[in-house]
């Protein structure tokens, strides 16, 4: 699913070079819905949280793009067994480039700080796309997709963590300061 994803993105990169975009400073708030994928779903069925990014323009279509927030994925309940919810703040940097006007493609690095005892701080990294809407000549939406991974192992999750990568599926409206 990355690969297609990275090529669909690599594509879309290479055939808007042409185009210009709206590249200003700006902070964004918004609140996240998280999907886990794969193994990851075995241990969560849906994360929520909350970020804060801004976006600092160092070339015509490219900015400089930081975030931190607060993501909880709530642990699956069997009949005999809760598996513990996976609380963390992610901080992340990274290249955002406009595509066009408000159509933006963005890789981001960072790391997952755990809140919880028996958690470990986490690596993580992200492709995404997201579009920013006009509400008004100066009000502006951002909403935004991306893919996530995280890797790394907790300690208190004994047999449904084989995996050390947790991958879900971001999304993400924010309003745009």
């Amino acid at each position: 699913m990355f690969r297609i994803s990275f090529i669909i993105t690599a594509f879309i990169l290479s055939a808007s070079l042409t185009l210009k975009a709206q590249n200003t400073s700006g902070i964004d708030l918004g609140p996240e819905i998280n999907l886990p994928s794969g193994n990851f779903s075995n241990l969560s069925g849906i994360g929520l949280g909350f970020s804060v990014k801004a976006s600092f323009p160092v070339a015509k279509d490219f900015a400089i793009s930081i975030s931190g927030g607060y993501a909880n994925f709530f642990g699956k309940r069997a009949s005999v067994l809760r598996l513990a919810d996976l609380t963390y703040v992610p901080l992340k940097a990274g290249l955002k480039y406009y595509l066009s006007e408000t159509f933006y493609a963005e890789g981001q690095l960072g790391a997952g700080l755990a809140l919880k005892d028996g958690q470990k701080t986490v690596v993580i990294w992200s492709p995404g796309i997201g579009n920013q809407f006009s509400l008004n000549n100066e009000d502006k939406l951002d909403f935004g997709i991306r893919y996530e991974s995280w890797i790394g192992q907790n300690d208190k999750l004994i047999s449904a963590n084989r995996t050390n990568a947790k991958g879900f599926v971001g999304i993400r409206l924010a309003y745009v300061f």
